[in-house]
This record gives structure tokens, sequence and C-alpha cells, in this order.
């Protein structure tokens, strides 16, 4: 059996290096995946009060021109003032730059420049992205809210309101400034404790009522194991060796020399495979067949192993066949993909301990989604003065709804076959506007 250790390094998997526009967009499903998952129903943290203050008080102008108590927009039956969109989209934008702070130079997001100045996507600006995340956070927030008066849920929240501003107080010290300047450095201009009660009491109130919503939905036993046992591909845990023997072929090789090339290659790896089987032992032969340039990575007594390795971060070409459960402890095999043959031993597949939580989490939180998007659909967004710059989101989708229509009716011409990319879903997208006469703070 091969020694083992903690993790796969990358340079071991041989996968294709990623290019910056694949991380790019890596990040992007990543930042859209993760957000689906969660409720954004979490607690702002010293940590993100502390690492982008500034960056938010960088990428965002002052107010202007806007009532701070008039409505700005209005959600189901709420008005939303100034003030209390400031406290939203303050919180909201922060928790994300700190969630995703080390891949935002791969979304394309530079958080020192203004954000309606960046594309998030063909059609929509990272301004306008933001605007979409606080609208949609908003009606999850007042949905939880009104939700908990309905059910009669009872939340003493006097701890969380003074831990609440404790965080801000202990923020503000460390940024060498005042609770008051801080405040408005977070949430707008108009920001002030006493402004901004209402906002923090919902806030709270939603929070403390949807991880009552969690709580209320774990699963029980039989339903972890059910899940356990649909995906368990995707919890287990495999330990394994692997060494790659890549076929010498020239760049300017023909089809024979390639041929040949592989022959070789795949000879190796056999005798490899079968001096393994007589008894040998795994790194011992690692060593003697490794090129010069893989001659120091193997000086390490763990350097050929692999543990607690999972089907998502191994090497596709041998995944599936460690992953397969008819693998016995020590079998041996060569596996050929492009140009290299991969000698692969397993060790041993098992269920982290951890996993039974992680379930049951996932089940909690599915459902408890499932519920939250019940409860909140009816809490649409009406913006009339298109204070978010929605309007021009809403006439690209009406122009690609027209398209497909005329596709479906067979009367496309040649200039409505123009390619109209979809701005990024959420049916309540917000944007910022970049006329002078409306407001571009949030």
């Amino acid at each position: 059996m091969g020694n083992q250790k903690n993790q796969t390094p990358a340079d071991k998997t041989a996968e294709k290096k990623m290019t910056k526009y694949d991380l790019k967009m890596q990040a992007r499903k990543e930042a859209e995946a993760r957000e689906k998952r969660q409720s954004m129903i979490t607690r702002i943290t010293a940590l993100i009060v502390l690492v982008l203050v500034v960056i938010v008080a960088v990428a965002v102008p002052l107010t202007k021109r806007i009532s701070a108590k008039g409505e700005y927009i209005r959600i189901g039956d709420h008005s939303l003032s100034k003030i209390d969109y400031d406290f939203y989209y303050g919180y909201s934008v922060n928790s994300y730059l700190a969630q995703y702070s080390y891949i935002l130079p791969y979304m394309g997001l530079d958080t020192t420049k203004s954000f309606d100045s960046q594309q998030f996507d063909d059609t929509t600006t990272w301004q306008q992205y933001f605007d979409q995340m606080t609208a949609t956070n908003i009606r999850q927030y007042l949905a939880l809210s009104d939700d908990a008066k309905k059910t009669g849920f009872t939340y003493d929240m006097d701890a969380d309101y003074e831990s609440f501003y404790k965080d801000m107080t202990e923020a503000a010290t460390t940024q060498g400034v005042s609770l008051k300047t801080y405040l408005k450095n977070m949430f707008g201009s108009y920001a002030t404790k006493s402004s901004l009660k209402d906002c923090v009491t919902t806030f709270l109130t939603a929070q403390a009522y949807y991880s009552q919503i969690l709580e209320d939905n774990k699963p029980t036993k039989a339903e972890i194991d059910e899940r356990y046992e649909e995906k368990k591909r995707d919890y287990d845990n495999i330990h394994f060796s692997a060494f790659d023997i890549a076929a010498d072929i020239p760049e300017d090789a023909t089809d024979e020399q390639k041929e040949e090339a592989m022959a070789a290659a795949k000879k190796k790896a056999d005798e490899f495979v079968s001096r393994f089987k007589n008894g040998e032992e795994f790194l011992a032969l690692c060593r003697e067949f490794a090129t010069e340039e893989q001659a120091k990575k193997y000086e390490a007594e763990d350097a050929s192993a692999y543990q607690d390795s999972t089907y998502a971060g191994m090497h596709s070409a041998y995944r599936d066949w460690l992953f397969d459960e008819e693998r016995k402890e020590n079998e041996i095999t060569a596996i050929e993909s492009d140009s290299t043959y991969y000698v692969v031993l397993f060790n041993l597949r098992e269920k982290p301990d951890t996993v039974d939580d992680d379930i049951s989490n996932t089940i909690a939180s599915e459902k408890s989604r499932t519920y939250l998007d019940g409860i909140s659909e009816s809490y649409t967004l009406s913006d009339p003065k298109d204070h978010l710059n929605l309007k021009s989101l809403e006439s690209a989708d009406k122009d690609d709804e027209n398209g497909d229509e005329k596709k479906e009716d067979g009367s496309t011409t040649e200039d409505d076959n123009t390619d109209n990319t979809n701005p990024e879903d959420g049916e309540d997208g917000n944007d910022p506007s970049e006329n002078e006469d409306k407001d571009d703070t949030k």
C-alpha cells in the first residue's frame, strides 16, 4: 500500500492549466451557485466591516438629490426609503465582497473603481448586479419578518441588537473614526443609529426566524442515510497512490512516431503494474521509473500517495475507476489518457466523519430555501422612478422574449437572428442609474 498525505497537489493531477478566462467563469459560477444555496441571512461580522468599509466608501459616491425618508422603492406592501435601501445595500455588498474577495480579480471586478463602470456580463453592470442582489435580499428579510409575526414567532433581540452595535463600534474604533461616521460609510450618508433602528430590527428578526426554520427542517437519520446512499460518490473520500508515465512524443511527430511513443509508455506502465503485483513497493517503483524532471518530486516518503481525495477534486482520467464500488485494497491498474499512462493504486474508500452533519445541513437548507422562496414570491419590486435603473434590463428581457416568439412563429428575419444575451436571472434585478438626475449611490 502506498504512503498517504492530506491532499492532492495541483501539480500531481496533470490537469490542464486554467486560463484567466476559465478562472473568471468558474468564479462566477461558484458565486452564483453559492448565492442560490445560501439564504443570505447571515450576520455582519467584524471581519466584513473592518475589511470592506473602505472599499464601499471608495466604490460608491455620495447620495444626491434623493429624499431620505420618502419612498425610494416598494417591495410587496412595504415602502422603503433611501435610508432603508442603503442599509440593505451596504450589508449585501460588503458580505458579497468579503465572501468572494479571493476571486474578485478573476470575476472582473476592481473595487477601487465605480461599480457602474464595470460589466458583470454583456448586459449588466456590477452596480446593477449588486442592486438586483440587494432587492432579492430585501424580499427575503421582509417576507421572513412578516411570516414570523403571522406564525407567532417570539424573539428577544436585545442581546443581538446590542451585539450588532458592539461590532460596529469596535470596527469604527479600529478604523479610527466615530460610530456616527462609520455608519455613514457602511450604510449611506443618511445612516444613524436611530434611523436604522427599524431596518436592524427587521434584519435581526429575519435572521433569527430563518435559523428557527433551519432547525425545524432538520432531517431524520433515515433521510440522511437515504441521501448518502443516493450520492455516496459525492461524499466519500479515496486514499490512493498514482504515478504518471508520459509518452515521449516529439513536437512534430508523425502518426507512426506517436504510436511508437505510446506503445513504449504502455510497456513501462505494464511493467510497473506487474512488478508491484509481484511484491515491489509502489514508491520504490516510482523512483525507478521517474524521469529527470520527476526525480526530485519522488524523494519525499509520501510523494506518490493521496489521502482524503474527493471525486470532484480528482483527475478525470482515473476517478471513475477509483470510485467503482468493486475496487479492492491494493488493486492496481494502468489507464491511458491523452498522451499519458496513469498507474493507479487503490488503497481505501471511506465515509468521512462529518458527512452526516453535512447532509443534515444540506437537506435543512434545501427545505428552508423552498419555504423561503414560497413566502417571498409575492414580494415584487416596484420602482416607478427607476432609481435602480431596472428598466434597461427589463427591456433586454422583453427583446429576448420577442425574439424567441418570432422563432416559434417561423417569422424570424435575418435581423432577428442577432444573438441577444440574457441578463443574469433574478426577477428583482436592480440597476443604478447613470443619469445625473437620479441617485447613483447605494
